[in-house]
């Protein structure tokens, strides 16, 4: 069996386009960071079996990105209202929170962003089970289907 190392960084750098591209950030690193902690906040919101399943649709560079410092056995993070996970985001960002996302106006945009990018890039079945996965008030309104 032969690893094909080219390959998934070209798959990974596809995915980190089409998010770049829907937040409308040409800063790689900075789209590559907001994109990180998108994926964390949802990883961290979702049971551990629909993040699994949401994890095993990424990209292999992505998908160690996305379980990097996760926990199996943790409680989903009980957040139902927007602003709370907003910042929910904005602290998975580590220290560039502020640089990155410095208002929820910031993360709301991103959160937005990405959820466009997942739309594209993932099956639809997978995308409407994470969307069903989210709390009413908490998914993006703007996503056209």
């Amino acid at each position: 069996m032969s690893l094909h190392f080219e390959d998934y960084v070209t798959k990974a750098n596809t995915w980190l386009n089409r998010v770049a591209e829907h937040m409308n950030i040409p800063d790689r690193n900075k789209a590559g960071r907001i994109f990180r902690a998108v994926l964390h906040a949802l990883r961290d919101r979702l049971p551990s079996g629909e993040a699994a399943h949401f994890g095993a649709q990424l990209p292999i560079i992505w998908k160690g990105i996305y379980y990097d410092g996760y926990r199996p056995d943790h409680e989903p993070v009980r957040i139902r209202h927007e602003d709370q996970w907003l910042e929910f985001i904005r602290s998975k960002d580590a220290l560039a929170e502020i640089k990155d996302l410095p208002t929820l106006d910031d993360a709301r945009l991103a959160f937005e962003g990405v959820m466009q990018a997942l739309h594209d890039l993932l099956s639809p079945g997978q995308y409407e089970k994470l969307q069903n996965a989210l709390h009413k008030d908490i998914k993006p309104d703007k996503i056209s289907h």
